[in-house]
């Protein structure tokens, strides 16, 4: 977390959801604030972009079943539940 002007500043992230297997996130494109992740995600303009991560990611045969914005500190919350 960055610090700005005394305020710590969360990182937001992409985090797809899969019909099979463990959800992952797009770590190399964070967002400052959730209202620019979920502008994100939901405009159109996205998909196909959004579309080739999941591709690169997991394949053509895993269909996606959502697509959320997290922060940082959600995404270690369930990477450490995910190594219990």
């Amino acid at each position: 977390m960055e610090s700005f002007e005394g305020e710590f500043m969360m990182k937001w992230l992409i985090l797809i959801a899969l019909s099979q297997g463990n959800p992952f996130t797009i770590d190399h494109k964070p967002f400052d604030t959730e209202d620019k992740c979920v502008e994100y995600v939901s405009d159109l303009n996205n998909a196909q972009e959004l579309a080739m991560e999941v591709i690169a990611e997991v394949g053509f045969n895993n269909p996606v079943t959502g697509v959320y914005c997290i922060t940082e500190q959600e995404r270690k919350t369930y990477e450490t539940i995910q190594k219990l």
